[in-house]
């Protein structure tokens, strides 16, 4: 059955790009169905399933009131997202918008030919010619439409059907077919259609190579795309979005009227990007086309960026009596760094070379959108030879709704250099908490948290106790 939607507004993305003119026009009622050439596609990308496309082709548009059929379109489009917009033409409207995506297959040609005609070739080679009375796990023929001679045909020994023709209703591919009214005389113009459609999204990928020294990084990222939408994408304009997004809900979606312009763009590290800013949002547009088959996961560099100053970082967090020392490397998404480009969320895989010069994974860990001269934190694993021990020594309550907790913390370490720790811990839970007695020094690190930053010798401990008071 036929699925017709009424013109609709994309919203917040689409009037970024288009805006449409109608005016009333009228009178005969010809058909026209497109056919190429595609003067260009656009595809704005983003994290999470969503795609935003725009497609520029040449189309004759007929006077008068006609049919525009835009074939090879994405099967997983959104109806209600799309627009179309002849660029520099008054007196268009739409009349109608149906997306057709009933598509061809044998088990919906057989439902469309139920009291029709069919030419049936068994395994054996043996013709039955009749009227298609029933189609499931076996085929009933009859010599008239509505009864005669009834024949049953196993479904497994058919070896081919003929049909007279293809049936109204069942489409090759999905298409958008519009009824205009075009009050201009009949011309090819420039047609542009833009829909938001699932089965396209990207996600970033990164690889740190870790210098001998643990005090550099060699940085590479790389996108992944992968497009399931049904079709391919030839010669693509390419743009993506890194940024929380937000979607209404399907039964309520609605969206805003525009977004703020661009900001100034800056070259992503010699890769084939290049990056802006953009509402609250960041864009990368690559500055090549590209094509994306259907089915295809398609890798494009970037960035890539060398000696990358780091920081290898032992954290405890002696929670939960745990005694392990977590491993962290550190370093500023800076243009002093030889970064400075906000960097989109993702998988960071870091490797060393071993005493062979082969690089061997040594951890890898997932960063969040991270802007420019913000710290990138990678947990990276956990420290072999530096364990932490935790213990609540004593606890007390010298006055009403005042209550001192005093902890110990051994940091022992089996290397063969001295490392340095930072012990983080957590004093919140009370109205007020302040520590009154350390034999270490420590630093505020956020709301509710502390830090301890000590040094041990090889084969060496270090001791942490302090006495925090609370208050209600």
């Amino acid at each position: 059955m036929k699925r017709i939607y009424r013109y609709s507004t994309i919203g917040c993305l689409i009037y970024l790009i288009f805006s449409v003119t109608t005016v009333w026009g009228a009178i005969e009622k010809p058909v026209y169905t497109q056919d190429k050439p595609i003067t260009g596609i656009e595809l704005t990308i983003y994290n999470e399933q969503l795609a935003l496309v725009k497609d520029q082709r040449y189309l004759e548009l007929l006077s008068g009131v006609s049919t525009l059929s835009f074939s090879e379109v994405s099967a997983l489009l959104d109806p209600s997202s799309v627009m179309i917009r002849i660029p520099g033409l008054a007196g268009v409207r739409v009349l109608e918008q149906n997306f057709e995506h009933d598509i061809v297959n044998g088990s919906k040609l057989l439902q469309k030919y139920l009291g029709q005609k069919i030419q049936i070739t068994d395994l054996q080679g043996e013709m039955v010619e009749g009227y298609l009375l029933g189609a499931g796990e076996n085929l009933i023929i009859a010599s008239e439409p509505n009864g005669g001679e009834v024949r049953i045909v196993q479904s497994a020994q058919v070896k081919s059907i003929i049909f007279s023709k293809l049936p109204g209703g069942l489409m090759v591919r999905p298409t958008l077919v519009w009824e205009l009214q075009n009050t201009n005389p009949t011309a090819k113009r420039l047609v542009e259609v833009s829909y938001l459609t699932g089965g396209l999204s990207w996600k970033a990928d990164y690889i740190a190579t870790i210098s001998e020294n643990d005090d550099r990084i060699d940085f590479m990222g790389w996108v992944t795309l992968t497009n399931h939408s049904g079709i391919d994408y030839s010669g693509a304009r390419l743009k993506l979005v890194a940024g929380d997004v937000h979607r209404a809900p399907e039964e309520e979606r609605a969206y805003a009227t525009k977004f703020l312009k661009a900001e100034m763009a800056q070259d992503v590290a010699n890769s084939g990007f290049q990056e802006q800013s953009f509402f609250e949002y960041h864009l990368y547009t690559l500055t090549r086309p590209t094509t994306l088959k259907n089915n295809q996961l398609k890798q494009v560099e970037l960035l890539t960026v060398a000696a990358v100053p780091v920081q290898k970082r032992y954290v405890y967090e002696g929670m939960a009596d745990s005694k392990k020392v977590k491993v962290m490397l550190e370093f500023e998404n800076s243009s002093a760094n030889h970064l400075g480009m906000p960097l989109p969320k993702g998988v960071i895989r870091v490797q060393k070379a071993d005493h062979e010069g082969s690089l061997q994974l040594i951890g890898e860990d997932r960063i969040d959108h991270t802007p420019k001269d913000e710290k990138v934190r990678i947990y990276l694993g956990n420290a072999f030879d530096i364990v932490g021990e935790r213990i609540r020594v004593q606890v007390k309550e010298p006055a009403k709704n005042v209550r001192e907790e005093t902890y110990k913390i051994t940091l022992r370490n089996h290397k063969q250099e001295s490392v340095s720790i930072t012990a983080i811990e957590n004093i919140s839970g009370w109205h007020e908490s302040k520590i009154i007695l350390s034999n270490q020094p420590y630093r505020k690190s956020e709301a509710g948290k502390v830090e301890f930053n000590v040094t041990i010798p090889a084969g060496g401990e270090q001791v942490i106790e302090y006495t925090v008071r609370y208050k209600l």
